[in-house]
């Protein structure tokens, strides 16, 4: 297939957070599966870090992007206005070309990706870039590569979907092509908190889309507007997409998931397991594999112990707490749980990596004074220590009250340290319960929002670690689970599959 892959941030050109990292690693895997994938985003300002790395060719020298929309604003002979860009791409073998949308008042000049108050009208001009730069292909004739689907990414493209399904400048021309969705967050559905916005003035995203350079533009809401319009929608687990149906987990967009429950699904994250690796980590004190890991851990657990100031010990099970420090993780029922732990089990040792909100850090200084032997904090950044972390502890709490991904998760696995988690989005579909009798599954699990889920959890853990022959046997488990990239990919082509074939049928309808 040729794949389009659309997305506000790419890595490595670009990374701000996890999208990047999608867009980058799984476009690799499908075209290393065979595929003609390519990328479409903003040359940002923060590509400048990188000159010279990413060397660019002009592919298309002047590209105007229309403000206003064919149907509307032609009628009202409104006066027409255009953003002036370019574009240029990035060729290396083994990689998905990338085509980068050049605007220095839009995107040059920031020195971030996002953080703008005209961030819906960058996005909205990137969306329509997409679209114009296909256009300009078309034109020739005889195009030298066209999509047979476009894989948009969160709320910066929504523009993308509605434009190319409703405006007449677009429908003609990309009416055969499925345009799908991934939703990786739903908090985020614009350039403002559509949450905060009275339910009656809410944004239904069924009336047309304003001009890009309108005011008004900044209360509709882009990725419901996507939702409604993609040909299908996916978020990053399949048990998150059952969650968002529910008002608990949808943010608000509930009454418009539901209408299209029929076309959402989910598909798990990858991990990129080059970058992520025990064997070769030259930030893991002693490397290893699922044959070595035994005598490995012992030696990063006691190299783990000293970073944190805690008694080295190996026969001391050390559970770990990296991320945010914020209420979604869980940390209202850690803060709970936890000096019920350290007066029960003497043995244990916790330690604590992050940042993130002050009463919870003042909590954790308390009882870092109370238990000196059993807490050792961290609480600052250090891009050292998440995989000395995972390396070295025996557990990775992670008892979140949502979470679509889980990427943290699959990151433990990969070093062969025991998730113990909350069954929720992809936590709930990367983990599965140990049976001491089957020797089969890779942590530990608990679904209500009770501390004291989590402290009986912990301890069953526990009573695992004690058996030298099983815990072996379930961190081997850890070591052996398939998270990779490629993995995934498998499931998105069966995706496009049924996107494309679901479009071929809708193309077939009566008055379609």
């Amino acid at each position: 297939m040729k794949i389009l892959f659309v997305s506000a941030e790419v890595a490595p050109y670009v990374s701000v957070g996890g999208l990047s990292q999608v867009a980058y690693f799984l476009a690799t895997a499908l075209t290393a599966r065979g595929h003609d994938v390519r990328i479409f985003t903003a040359r940002h300002g923060a590509m400048d870090d990188n000159k010279g790395k990413y060397p660019l060719k002009v592919k298309v020298k002047n590209l105007r992007i229309p403000l206003y929309h064919e149907i509307r604003d032609m009628r009202k002979n409104e006066k027409k206005k255009y953003v002036f860009c370019r574009v240029s791409e990035f060729k290396k073998t083994g990689i998905p070309t990338a085509y980068f949308l050049e605007n220095r008042e839009y995107f040059e000049l920031r020195a971030n990706v996002f953080g703008y108050k005209d961030d819906h009208t960058r996005f909205a001009i990137l969306s329509k870039g997409v679209l114009e730069f296909l256009r300009e292909m078309a034109k020739s004739g005889d195009p030298e590569w066209w999509p047979d689907v476009i894989h948009c990414n969160d709320w910066h493209t929504g523009y993308l979907i509605e434009l190319a399904r409703q405006d007449a400048r677009y429908k003609d021309l990309f009416n055969k092509i499925p345009i799908v969705l991934t939703v990786h967050n739903f908090f985020y559905q614009g350039n403002i908190n559509f949450m905060y916005v009275p339910t009656n003035q809410r944004d239904t995203g069924l009336s047309p889309l304003v001009r890009l350079d309108s005011p008004k533009l900044l209360y509709q809401n882009a990725l419901a507007r996507g939702i409604i319009y993609a040909d299908r929608i996916n978020t990053v687990s399949p048990t998150h997409a059952k969650e968002v149906l529910t008002q608990e987990y949808s943010e608000g967009l509930d009454t418009i998931l539901f209408k299209v429950k029929d076309k959402l699904s989910g598909i798990l994250n990858g991990l990129d397991t080059k970058a992520f690796n025990p064997q070769t980590d030259p930030l893991v004190i002693e490397n290893y594999n699922s044959s070595t890991y035994v005598s490995a851990r012992r030696a990063n657990k006691l190299n783990l112990q000293k970073e944190f100031g805690l008694e080295e010990e190996r026969t001391k099970p050390v559970i770990a707490i990296p991320g945010r420090i914020i209420p979604q993780k869980g940390w209202d029922l850690i803060i709970e749980a936890l000096p019920h732990l350290f007066r029960e089990r003497k043995d244990v040792q916790v330690v604590v990596l992050g940042q993130g909100e002050e009463r919870y850090q003042n909590e954790l200084r308390n009882l870092e004074r109370e238990f000196p032997e059993q807490l050792g904090l961290h609480l600052q950044r250090d891009f050292r220590l998440p995989r000395k972390i995972f390396s070295g502890a025996d557990f990775i709490l992670i008892p979140s009250i949502f979470e679509p991904g889980g990427i943290v998760a699959l990151e433990s696995l990969r070093y062969g340290a025991v998730p113990i988690v909350r069954r929720t989005g992809g936590l709930n579909d990367i983990v599965t319960d140990f049976d001491a009798n089957t020797g089969r599954g890779n942590g530990f699990s608990f679904k209500e929002k009770s501390p004291w889920s989590l402290y009986g959890t912990i301890m069953q853990g526990l009573v695992v670690y004690q058996n030298s022959r099983l815990w072996n046997k379930l961190i081997k488990n850890c070591l052996t689970s398939d998270f990779s990239w490629n993995h995934s990919a498998v499931h998105y082509e069966k995706w496009y599959q049924k996107a494309l074939e679901e479009r071929e049928k809708l193309l077939h309808l009566p008055n379609s």
